[in-house]
């Protein structure tokens, strides 16, 4: 007598929570970085760095040189400004991106093992 298959509802739990999981690891490591962002980049030393390669970036664009560099626009160091002011956008598209990877990989996983059947080689035999 074959073993009875495990039900669909339990095992469309199972992806639901491994998906949460997922979803709760990359929310967890955005909100992370972003503690870190502010820590290191918004303190006052941070920003005497930042104004210092300003200036020397400026120097360097003057300067005669077969690459033209770029002054940097920003006052504020760019991971301070992309994590403090732009944060939930980073959020957003984190979560987007990971459920369609997440989507995409429970996709082939799922197809993979929907075939009960082994495998049936139709080549021509040489």
């Amino acid at each position: 007598m074959p073993e009875p298959s495990p039900s669909p509802f339990h095992f469309n739990l199972a992806w639901l929570l491994a998906y949460l999981l997922f979803l709760a690891l990359i929310a967890g490591g955005v909100f992370y970085g972003r503690s870190r962002a502010l820590a290191i980049y918004g303190s006052g030393e941070a920003q005497a760095e930042w104004d210092t390669w300003r200036a020397d970036a400026k120097k360097m664009a003057e300067a005669p040189h077969p690459v033209k560099r770029r002054i940097p626009g920003s006052a504020e160091p760019p991971a301070l400004v992309l994590m403090r002011d732009y944060f939930a956008i980073c959020l957003g598209g984190s979560l987007v991106l990971s459920t369609v990877l997440f989507g995409t990989f429970m996709v082939l996983v799922r197809g993979a093992m929907a075939s009960g059947k082994p495998f049936d080689d139709r080549s021509p035999h040489q």
